[in-house]
């Protein structure tokens, strides 16, 4: 079972060079002054996450693992999917589909006709008459 986080917009992250850093670097004090230092010159850019891991943003949404059910693959409950609704799921992709009534993690897979869903214990053959559909392919996971 996976739970839901809502997509919101993120501010961006400063990135430095780690040639240019020095022990004094401040990134934020708290105060709203950010760096560099009065005095010191750093080049910076600004790093927006969401624009690096989000290939469909209109398409894209956040889940929060909650299960262990493909921890061997390195799926760990409480880190966060990244899952594009707009892409077309391919063999040993893993994916969240609802399956059987509840939302799930699993790793599809595609041999001829057949369709398996895939977890740490068990894989299962899709039948024409289970509950199924694939509701997004995972992109990337943030480790928490």
């Amino acid at each position: 079972m996976v739970d839901a986080i809502a997509f919101e917009a993120y501010q961006t992250v400063p990135v430095v060079a780690m040639d240019e850093m020095t022990p004094y670097l401040r990134i934020n004090e708290g105060d709203g002054k950010n760096f560099p230092l009065p005095g010191e010159e750093y080049r910076f850019m600004r790093f927006d996450l969401s624009r690096a891991l989000i290939r469909n943003p209109a398409h894209t949404f956040f889940v929060q693992i909650s299960s262990d059910v493909l921890q061997s693959a390195g799926y760990e409950p409480g880190d966060i999917a990244i899952v594009d609704r707009h892409a077309t799921p391919r063999h040993s992709q893993v994916i969240v589909a609802y399956y059987e009534g509840e939302f799930t993690l699993r790793r599809l897979l595609m041999k001829g006709e057949e369709v398996y869903l895939q977890s740490d214990e068990e894989t299962v053959l899709l039948e024409p008459d289970m509950d199924f559909a694939v509701w997004g392919v995972v992109k990337d996971v943030l480790l928490v």
